[in-house]
């Protein structure tokens, strides 16, 4: 069962990235691209048999009419058809980040608006929100941890290799952040930058509050796994023959530590996708010139989301999705190093 699930999170996370990376090439329409005449549209329903009963091979939507707009009630018009088109042309984007493109997955030619997963309430497409979220949200959890390997490997090496009052302060400074209220800290440092930036300073702010509260764990780790393999017998060889400080290091201690950390890695993964979502929803990440998953559940504010336009809980989704999937990674990982350390022993 644990295998089952571990495959499951790891075919997860793959189609995840996949479809963040072709995320606009899968989207019908543009992330930001606002239509107030279609507030709250419900998901465009895909039909092969029209009104008349007659079958279609090629699918086919009708046209959404506002009837209500005060409860947002639309309804179909089923006198036209409107057939969907695979692989065809539609606004300009850059594939994977850097090449010119205007094909997309599936489409309308005719000028027909085309939402499989509904409206937001400026009339955004919800399906596109989400993919553009999803690239935020991993790029939010590999810089994180990318930074947060970096730190935690680093102040753990030092305190480690280096011994006495080096160690002794870099221990007690690491109890005193993990003694911290990490979202409060988080919250507090944040507010004293601008609040509005770049999508790139507001990514690299975001990685780094979140990352100088939580390397403590990867540090103490790290320092624990260097104090026993300092004295081992093949650490003493090396020495013995002559190697010097950072060839021990580089050649010994940090490959048989390599382990720990991703596992330790994959553990905080989370960390950075929650403390993303909660600054966000919280107004004090990104904004509304960058998608994430975080801003759209902003939305949630309103009970009416709940009940009536319930596709807008699509983010909300993805972010239980993404954290049922790092956790089955990090179980196995856990597992995995679990078992290399009784092998060693």
């Amino acid at each position: 069962m644990r295998a089952r699930r571990s495959r499951l999170g790891t075919i997860f996370a793959v189609l995840l990235g996949i479809a963040a990376l072709c995320g606009d090439f899968l989207a019908p329409n543009p992330p930001q691209s606002q239509n107030l005449d279609r507030f709250f549209a419900p998901p465009t329903r895909t039909h092969f048999i029209d009104s008349q009963g007659q079958f279609h091979w090629r699918p086919f939507i009708y046209r959404y009419e506002l009837v209500d707009p005060l409860d947002a009630i639309y309804r179909e018009r089923t006198d036209v058809i409107y057939p969907l088109e695979f692989f065809c042309q539609g606004y300009t984007y850059r594939f994977l980040g850097f090449l010119p493109a205007n094909r997309h997955l599936v489409g309308c030619r005719e000028g027909m608006l085309f939402y499989p997963l509904g409206a937001d309430d400026l009339g955004r497409d919800v399906l596109a929100r989400v993919l553009a979220g999803a690239r935020t949200s991993l790029l939010v959890v590999l810089l994180g941890l990318a930074f947060y390997a970096l730190l935690g490997i680093a102040v753990g090496a030092v305190a480690g290799l280096a011994g006495g009052w080096t160690d002794s302060l870099l221990m007690r400074f690491s109890e005193f952040v993990l003694a911290l209220p990490a979202l409060y800290l988080i919250l507090a440092l944040r507010a004293l930058l601008p609040p509005k930036l770049a999508f790139w300073q507001t990514l690299a702010l975001t990685v780094g509050t979140i990352a100088a509260v939580t390397w403590p764990p990867m540090a103490r780790g790290v320092r624990g796994l260097i104090l026993q393999l300092r004295n081992s017998v093949y650490v003493e060889a090396a020495r013995a023959l002559g190697g010097t400080q950072w060839q021990i290091l580089r050649r010994h201690i940090l490959p048989a530590v390599a382990p720990f950390a991703l596992t330790q890695a994959a553990v905080a993964a989370p960390v950075f996708l929650l403390g993303e979502v909660v600054l966000s929803f919280l107004d004090v990440g990104f904004h509304e010139t960058a998608e994430s998953w975080g801003y759209m559940l902003r939305n949630l504010r309103e009970p009416r989301i709940f009940t009536n336009f319930w596709w807008n809980l699509a983010p909300l989704a993805m972010v239980f999705l993404t954290l049922l999937c790092l956790n089955a990674i990090s179980e196995r990982d856990r597992r995995a190093d679990l078992d290399a350390r009784v092998v060693r022993l």
